[in-house]
């Protein structure tokens, strides 16, 4: 898999790494699995200090390569891309990458999650600058996610974001930067952005750091439901739906008008989600106590869906009918 070049490059690091360092690898049934196996497979065959923890992910999500716990490639780093990737790797061992003291200050200052997701393509000669650039930030700092995406690779996750060149940058779904990316523009972007437009990315780090409570109080404080929590509440892995709903169930106990917000788009959302989740949703209408879903939990009791999903339905009418 690895030219002439990359080899070299590969066994200069081995050389160099004071220690064995470990990198993940998320498996999925897309079918690009394969070569992410054999990209990893290949790597710790020339780079013998170099471990891979291989995890399962979800069968409808790319398979991706983690380093540290910031820094997700959902891309094949060779070519171009190797250099980066190489210091990402030995940064591992000797410490994070070097960023101004100012710039560590004001993402320190910072105090809500970021994500970056940057679209590259193998072939251009802009995106490992651009790449380089964005990598220390994950690395100095916790709360920075980076996730590096090759559009070709992935061309459908490309049309979703709407993706017409690379290197494209974007900080939660809220801002884009296309080619050259001015540092201090996006560390200025990520200083002031309002929290009500956090992508769901940042908010499932949030859960995941064990902070269910102050999600919950940053909705709260700014009296809305982010929108993008709906995707945490409607999403097919259980924990993250699982730790949604505390949420859920915070508000609805402090602010029973404002969680009402939550009936009519999770209601929309109901006929494109598994059994499991139709339940959830479900049980999420008896918690929040809203009169408007009646007529839809009625509608499910008497209608075509599984047996535990009726049941659901029923035992939201119940809780209802007791509140």
């Amino acid at each position: 898999m690895f030219s002439d070049l990359e080899k070299k490059q590969l066994l200069k690091l081995n050389d160099e790494l004071s220690q064995e360092i470990t990198i993940g690898l998320v498996e999925s049934g897309h079918a690009h699995n394969q070569v992410f196996h054999e990209f990893c497979d290949d790597l710790t065959q020339l780079a013998s200090k170099i471990r891979i923890a291989r995890e399962d992910g979800s069968s409808q999500q790319p398979p991706q390569i983690l380093i540290g716990s910031s820094l997700k490639y959902q891309a094949l780093p060779t070519g171009l891309e190797m250099p980066p990737f190489i210091e990402a790797l030995a940064a591992l061992d000797s410490g994070p990458l070097q960023v101004t003291e100012s710039i560590k200050r004001r993402l320190k200052e910072n105090n809500l999650p970021v994500t970056l997701t940057a679209f590259i393509a193998p072939q251009c000669t802009f995106c490992p600058k651009v790449i380089s650039q964005l990598i220390p930030l994950s690395m100095v700092e916790s709360g920075v996610q980076l996730i590096v995406i090759d559009g070709t690779l992935f061309p459908e996750m490309a049309q979703t974001y709407k993706i017409q060149s690379v290197p494209t940058i974007l900080l939660d779904d809220q801002f884009r930067w296309t080619g050259s990316v001015p540092l201090d523009e996006l560390i200025d972007a990520v200083s002031t952005r309002d929290p009500v437009l956090l992508g769901a990315a940042s908010l499932e780090s949030i859960l995941k750091d064990g902070q269910a409570g102050h999600l919950a109080a940053m909705m709260l404080d700014a009296q809305k439901i982010f929108p993008a929590f709906y995707d945490l509440l409607t999403h097919e892995k259980w924990p993250v739906r699982l730790g949604a709903m505390v949420v859920m169930e915070e508000i609805a106990g402090k602010n029973p008008a404002m969680s009402s917000e939550a009936i009519s788009p999770l209601w929309n959302r109901f006929n494109r989600v598994s059994d499991q989740t139709k339940g959830d949703i479900l049980y999420l209408f008896g918690e929040i106590a809203d009169r408007r879903a009646v007529s839809w939990l009625e509608k499910v009791t008497a209608g075509e869906f599984d047996l535990e999903v009726k049941e659901a339905a029923r035992e939201a009418l119940e809780k209802l009918a007791a509140k």
